[in-house]
């Protein structure tokens, strides 16, 4: 017990309070005396222990899985109540929510509030209802309330993914939350800045959001390094330098956690380990035919893809969320050989959930891992690469065994119940994980207060301001040899502005419209190119996950394939001078589109009245290098490994513009 102790706050609604030694204390199992797991003043660790030895193995399951938990009113559930706080009705699907893939039978995706916390026993709840500020903390508090009214009032841990990035359109289970919290450039664009500064600056504000709202836990950010171009989710990464992502991971996990967990954190769980980049052909392990992790050159796993978690590892990170994949024994020589499943097998070729080597070995031992591995999602009923023999209890048993503790999008833990039931586990197997998640929720604070009270705090302008400064100065100037920028503020121009591309364009098209009126009042829009003194194009080329990859399919990083009219821009282009603006979610081919423009920029999620500003030289102009190697050709693409970005591949790997100029990685203009 610490000599020097200080009273915290503490917050309830529903337990009593108790002074012993002239301290306070909440009675959250109502007996009336001061259990051990109540005294703040001992450690997480001491309180995890003890509370551990009090729950019953219903309790145990229910703490180790953690499924989206919706308000009685949201959207998301099939029978939304309006005015309902809280949800009444378990959901169950006949299919995968996030990839449509059919299930076996139907599967809990959701239960109602008071089933989840007192019949299933879940403390960890994933947010993904885009709730204003007030509704947000009157929801949480409402959930904490119910939780507190519990046998052993455990409290709630409420997690999302990230919410603080420009979403022109917000995808469920990417960016589904956006608008509301403080926004950002994507991060993309947040590594076009080459500060890690900014990053722990970014760490530290957007937590103070977060626990404004009730929310401890995000689900990122992705140490992956993309190695393959055609990957759908590049867009989530830091981009193509082991070193910058290392740099990056490590600042904002300091940032958001602070020096270690208390109740001004917000946990993050650092994805996809051992590094999600290294994809075959581009395909993600969400579907079968992209379940492999092969690595055709030696020691790309530590040269270039373990450095950014291990920046993680040394920060601190409260937990490590392992990607779908498997390794696959096809690869060139990645592990040291005391690592190697025998003199002949490199790897146990298993879903990293499920894969004692990376988990224990290398990630706990060698790395020096402390906290608790966090599921991806689906990994027990749906993308279980490597473990499909099992049965569903069987794959419970094989992952705990493997490290994990914790069991993403799931809100049924019967099947856990039964590996114990059955004998794949025993009950005492749980104690481990479940007492890494207590000390967890004990060093957040919410055993002693996990109500808030400060949702003005969400989306502050003084935070505020500094996304749209991080957006403004992202942009990266690619070519600017015929001086069209920076675009004049006062002159009157006749301009023809356009968006091409994929997913509500004509949402994306209005928004432009408008930001040309609101940041170039003089400038009249005309319907045509003939008309028009100047065109602004707006290319926002996409590769969608769930739409675009596809078994049998080949993925590309070319314009033409991802949405953008490429012929109709080489129309604009030659009939009036023509600013063009690529928003890169991955690295596209150019070499169509670049050479007819008069200037060319690189955007990567920003507002569009923010883009216009930066393009006038307003709030420091475009600042921005790109985070990524703009490809020759698609043969360049195909003829590279899949484990090594481009920034290490080599001139000829490189597109070269008219000019002369390679868009190499770290290329950028200023004005």
């Amino acid at each position: 017990m610490s000599q020097h102790v200080t009273q915290p706050d503490l917050g309830a609604r529903a337990a009593a309070i108790i002074e012993v030694d002239g301290f306070k204390f909440k009675d959250l199992d109502g007996d009336g005396q001061l259990s051990p797991y109540e005294d703040w003043r001992l450690t997480p660790e001491e309180r995890a222990r003890d509370l551990v030895g009090r729950m019953t193995a219903e309790e145990k399951a229910g703490l180790m899985i953690i499924g989206s938990h919706h308000p009685g009113y949201s959207k998301f559930l099939p029978n939304p109540k309006e005015g309902q706080l809280l949800n009444d009705e378990d959901v169950w699907r006949t299919e995968n929510p996030i990839t449509g893939v059919p299930f076996l039978e139907p599967v809990l995706v959701t239960s109602a509030t008071d089933t989840a916390i007192n019949q299933r026993h879940q403390r960890y709840l994933i947010v993904r209802d885009n709730l204003s500020p007030e509704d947000l903390t009157t929801w949480t508090n409402a959930v904490q309330e119910v939780a507190e009214r519990s046998r052993l009032g455990i409290p709630v841990v409420f997690t999302s993914n990230p919410r603080n990035h420009v979403a022109l359109v917000a995808q469920f289970g990417v960016n589904e939350s956006a608008g509301v919290f403080s926004e950002w450039p994507g991060e993309l664009g947040l590594a076009a800045l080459r500060d890690p500064e900014l990053m722990e600056t970014f760490g530290e504000e957007i937590a103070k959001e977060w626990r404004a709202g009730g929310i401890h836990k995000l689900y990122g950010y992705m140490a992956d390094l993309a190695s393959e171009p055609r990957w759908s989710r590049f867009n989530g990464t830091f981009g193509e330098d082991p070193e910058l992502i290392a740099d990056y991971i490590g600042a904002v996990v300091r940032g958001m956690q602070g020096p270690e967990l208390s109740s001004a954190s917000v946990a993050t769980t650092i994805k996809h380990f051992p590094g999600g980049g290294v994809r075959l052909d581009g395909h993600d392990p969400h579907f079968a035919w992209g379940q492999t992790n092969e690595y055709p050159t030696e020691n790309a796993l530590y040269q270039y893809h373990l450095p950014p978690f291990q920046a993680a590892v040394d920060a601190g990170c409260s937990s490590i969320m392992p990607y779908y994949a498997r390794p696959m024994n096809n690869s060139a020589p990645q592990l040291e050989e005391q690592l190697w499943m025998n003199p002949t097998t490199q790897f146990e070729e298993v879903a990293f959930a499920y894969n004692r080597t990376f988990l224990q070995d290398l990630l706990r031992e060698k790395m020096g891992f402390e906290g608790y591995i966090n599921s991806d999602s689906g990994v027990i009923d749906a993308m279980m690469w490597g473990v499909e023999k099992l049965s569903e209890p069987e794959r419970f048993a094989a992952a705990v065994r493997a490290g994990t503790a914790i069991f993403s999008d799931m809100a049924n833990p019967a099947r856990l119940l039964e590996a114990v039931a059955e004998g794949h586990l025993e009950e005492s197997e749980l104690n481990e994980p479940v007492a890494r998640l207590l000390a967890e929720i004990f060093q957040l604070g919410l055993f002693e207060n996990p109500y808030v009270t400060d949702g003005a705090a969400i989306g502050a302008e003084a935070v505020a301001a500094l996304g749209r400064k991080a957006q403004i100065e992202s942009v990266t100037l690619l070519r600017n040899d015929a001086r069209l920028l920076p675009m004049d503020l006062d002159k009157a121009l006749k301009v023809y502005a356009w968006v091409t591309g994929r997913t509500k364009i004509e949402q994306v098209q209005r928004q432009l419209e408008e930001a040309f009126g609101e940041v170039f009042p003089q400038v009249e829009l005309v319907s045509s190119e003939a008309e028009a003194d100047l065109a602004f194009v707006w290319a926002r080329p996409e590769i969608a996950l769930f739409e675009d990859d596809l078994e049998g399919v080949s993925l590309s990083v070319d314009p033409r394939d991802n949405g953008v009219d490429v012929d109709r821009v080489r129309e604009i282009q030659a009939t009036v001078p023509t600013i063009l603006a690529v928003n890169f979610t991955n690295p596209w081919i150019l070499s169509e589109l670049e050479p007819g423009a008069a200037a060319v920029v690189a955007t990567f999620e920003i507002k569009p009245e923010l883009m216009l500003v930066s393009l006038a030289g307003e709030g420091g102009g475009p600042k921005g290098k790109l985070p990524l190697t703009v490809p020759a050709s698609a043969e360049a693409i195909a003829e590279s490994p899949r484990d090594v970005p481009g920034k290490f591949l080599g001139d000829d790997y490189v597109y070269v513009d008219s000019t002369g100029v390679a868009y190499a990685y770290g290329h950028g203009l200023t004005f």
